[in-house]
């Protein structure tokens, strides 16, 4: 919704995407806790899909290419809000330095004390460029990852993003006969957001977790919470 960002071409978010070494900051920065994320849904939920699209790889090149192609970034110069209660610095210095590395992108933190100022400066549209966004599903469905974050009237579309082909594949997933074809049209509509690029996918939670030699049957939820009422003692 702000100047920078208005009637932007998708070209400039993908080439973006490109120039963060997913890899790499989830091994070192987050210790293997993340797994870089492949799509706009994670592997745990039903309806994740192969997108076969490059624009989660990191690619320097391309991803200069793009964002020349695309027409540039507005001002050449982003910033990343975060909430500073939440340990996100350092990832966020991490993304930022390596946008500035591949592609001469200016980057950097805009920090906010804590999560609910962080909130209202995006409820309030006063959000600089970009903002840290997390999602945890209410439940395992790949619609739980899109309609409530790109929906037009989603309260969490903090980003504004109003597109309406991608808003009548969400209609026609809900006013599906079948959970099947429901998840078929939003995985559709997850195919046009890489077209259109409202966010930038990092990564995902890796469970850590462990058991006692002791006890069996041991299960995580799609919450990444053990299911305790299900584990049996040998």
């Amino acid at each position: 919704y702000t100047k920078q960002w208005k009637d932007i071409d998708p070209k400039v978010m993908q080439g973006l995407s490109m120039a963060i070494d997913r890899e790499t900051i989830t091994k070192t920065v987050l210790n293997n806790t993340r797994k870089p994320a492949k799509s706009f849904t994670p592997p745990q939920v039903k309806g994740n899909q192969d997108l076969d699209t490059e624009v989660f790889d990191y690619n320097p090149d391309e991803a200069k290419k793009l964002i020349k192609e695309g027409g540039g970034v507005p001002d050449n110069k982003i910033f990343i809000q975060y909430n500073t209660d939440g340990g996100h610095k350092e990832w966020v210095t991490a993304v930022c330095e390596s946008i500035r590395n591949a592609t001469g992108v200016e980057c950097l933190g805009d920090a906010k004390p804590d999560f609910p100022t962080d909130l209202e400066a995006r409820d309030n549209d006063e959000v600089k460029s970009f903002y840290r966004g997390g999602w945890v599903a209410d439940y395992p469905l790949n619609v739980n990852f899109m309609r409530e974050l790109y929906g037009t009237t989603a309260e969490a579309n903090n980003g504004r993003f109003s597109d309406k082909e991608v808003d009548g594949l969400f209609k026609k997933g809900d006013n599906a006969a079948t959970l099947e074809e429901s998840i078929k049209f939003y995985q559709e509509a997850e195919e046009a957001l890489v077209e259109k690029m409202p966010a930038i996918p990092l990564w995902t939670y890796q469970i850590n977790g462990g058991h006692g030699k002791d006890v069996d049957n041991v299960k995580v939820d799609f919450h990444g919470d053990f299911e305790v009422t299900e584990v049996t003692v040998k």
